[in-house]
């Protein structure tokens, strides 16, 4: 991200140089405690996940024809009940990266959940996407049409849910969601969710320190039951490290633009 703005067109302010400090920390540890755990380190390999050539990519963004998705927006689970499971059986099945596409095997379970069942919301269609961007990135064997497919379709789906929750002013409370949906699918190239009046909410949502909160309700966290490490000043990582990647995305589309 420091190496946009090298050529001085651009500047990075006080409180993303702070967050991407932050984040480069909680990376630097997360790697080194993957690498020597034994459970997460040689079982789920998560390893793999924090590098960061297998990412990298070229980035384009533009504006598609948004496809309707087959089921009703907002219908389905808010979360997915063994999203953990199948990430690691992807991420097993492909520990040695090869050169040319390989089979990733899933489980019948799994194939079923995320690539097969269409419908959903919240964080059960980002981790659907997440798994697919995982199996890419992994060079799992995919078709390149279905993924386009299915990509285009649960973008759809979420922005459909965005759009939902900004009208009735409810993106407040789950803006831990909102970002990883606007990573996610910014990452795809859908200009759709690069939008100025997001950033400038994303921006004044940060903390003095550069980090982010999730302000999830208590209902909320309750049915999501993630762990994640809070800041001393009520930020945690899982939100921050979102919100500086979706700046970082924000930061590629306007030098790539």
């Amino acid at each position: 991200m420091r190496a946009a703005f090298k050529n001085g067109t651009h500047i990075m302010d006080n409180s993303s140089e702070r967050l991407l400090d932050k984040c480069e920390g909680i990376i630097a540890k997360s790697k080194w405690r993957f690498w020597d755990d034994f459970q997460n380190g040689r079982n789920w390999k998560f390893k793999h996940l924090v590098e960061a050539d297998i990412w990298s990519k070229p980035m384009s963004f533009e504006k598609r024809l948004i496809l309707l998705p087959s089921w009703s927006p907002n219908s389905g689970p808010l979360v997915s009940p063994n999203s953990d499971k199948c990430l690691q059986e992807i991420i097993n099945s492909s520990i040695s990266l090869q050169d040319v596409s390989a089979p990733c095997a899933v489980s019948t379970d799994c194939w079923n959940l995320f690539f097969r069942n269409g419908a959903g919301s919240g964080y059960y269609l980002t981790h659907k996407l997440l798994l697919l961007q995982i199996a890419r990135a992994r060079n799992c064997w995919l078709s390149p049409a279905t993924f386009q497919r299915q990509t285009r379709e649960i973008c759809s789906a979420i922005m459909s849910e965005i759009i939902n929750a900004n009208s009735k002013a409810s993106i407040e409370e789950m803006f831990d969601l909102f970002l990883e949906q606007v990573l996610l699918c910014g990452y795809e190239g859908f200009s759709e969710f690069i939008q100025n009046d997001w950033l400038f909410h994303i921006l004044k949502s940060q903390r003095f320190s550069g980090c982010f909160v999730d302000h999830l309700t208590d209902e909320l966290k309750s049915r999501i039951k993630r762990d994640v490490n809070y800041f001393e000043d009520g930020c945690n990582d899982h939100t921050t490290g979102l919100g500086a990647a979706v700046l970082g995305l924000y930061y590629v589309y306007i030098v790539n633009e």
